[in-house]
């Protein structure tokens, strides 16, 4: 018989339940090979898969820069689909976590090769379609990839973890396309080889900036997810000095692109809010005419603003509207008006 006053016998928390999915895991070894494998025999030039990588590079940068010409959404996601940059960036965040200097370079020198390969494609075709780009009149898609932000940055960082997740998971890796699409590694790629090939260095600046952006933050999600979720091994890690040096330089790295997308992003808010403020204005100022295109900058106290209008009469004067904008704005503003005549004559011949 039982004495009531022994203690009852208790179980393990975890065997209550399976372990909840927010705690980190170990990996066994049979687990961890086919991860190693997959990652690094793909990530490496002179591999079997390396012919694929090279095609897929080509490939996916010419769908991308046509998708950006035509402003097609459509085409630049399947881009997106086919782009094979994921496995070597996940591979430098593997090799960041266990110091692997020698793994980490071969798949640095994979993107890079990478990226050479997907911006001379988008350079063809930029000779072959579009040798002359205005910035006036650039697709949307394609004036997105020159106006980089924060929100860039969050996305890709997100994207890294759930990259990460999905690699060390098998029943999430279907997410690995989603990660593709949501990360914009290829169109920034193929913006920096259309304007390459129209000379306009005033924009690759900002589509390098976001192609940055993208594989800094990505990497870096990566990178904590997959030392969270198991990734990390002391037996067969690198020296702890070097996964920390090299943890802390990429770190380093990501802060050093949020300092000027921070700058830019306050900027883009700015325009956006002035360029706003002009379409009422302008309401105001002359219903009978349409907006075509607007460029307004401003750094707080004074603004500049670049306007193309059409109507079927000559417009009021620009400088109502600048003291209109002046007023609403709450500083100096400087218009530059231009008009085209919207008229329509038609005719019937006689015979």
């Amino acid at each position: 018989m039982t004495d009531s006053r022994d203690p009852i016998p208790t179980a393990p928390l975890r065997s209550l339940g399976p372990r909840p999915w927010w705690r980190r895991n170990r990996m066994d070894d049979t687990h961890r090979t086919l991860v190693v494998e997959l990652l690094y025999e793909r990530s490496r030039i002179g591999a079997p898969s390396t012919r694929n990588f090279v095609v897929l590079s080509l490939l996916s940068s010419a769908i991308s820069a046509m998708g950006l010409l035509l402003d097609s959404a459509p085409a630049v996601i399947g881009a997106m689909l086919l782009g094979p940059f994921i496995t070597p960036l996940l591979a430098m965040a593997g090799a960041l976590i266990q110091g692997w200097g020698r793994r980490l370079a071969d798949a640095a020198l994979m993107v890079a090769f990478g990226i050479v390969l997907s911006v001379s494609s988008a350079a063809m075709i930029g000779l072959l379609f579009a040798r002359n780009l205005d910035r006036a009149v650039l697709p949307s898609l394609l004036l997105s990839l020159t106006r980089p932000g924060l929100l860039d940055l969050g996305i890709a960082f997100a994207a890294g973890i759930a990259a990460g997740y999905a690699t060390m998971r098998t029943e999430a890796a279907g997410a690995l396309s989603g990660v593709a699409v949501s990360v914009t590694v290829e169109p920034p790629l193929a913006a920096i080889g259309l304007f390459l090939a129209a000379g306009r260095g005033d924009l690759i600046d900002q589509a390098a900036l976001a192609l940055v952006t993208n594989f800094g933050a990505l990497v870096l999600g990566a990178t904590g997810s997959l030392a969270w979720w198991g990734f990390a091994d002391r037996s067969t890690r690198g020296t702890a000095r070097q996964a920390g040096l090299g943890l802390a330089a990429w770190i380093v790295l990501v802060a050093a692109v949020a300092v000027p997308l921070a700058i830019y992003s306050r900027g883009v808010i700015r325009n956006t809010s002035l360029e706003q403020q002009v379409v009422v204005v302008v309401e105001e100022w002359d219903p009978s005419v349409r907006v075509v295109s607007i460029d307004a900058s401003t750094d707080g106290r004074t603004a500049t603003v670049e306007l193309d209008v059409t109507g079927p009469r000559r417009p009021e004067p620009a400088w109502r509207l600048a003291e209109m904008l002046s007023e609403r704005h709450g500083g100096t503003v400087s218009v530059t008006l231009r008009f085209t005549l919207a008229q329509e004559d038609r005719a019937r011949s006689s015979g």
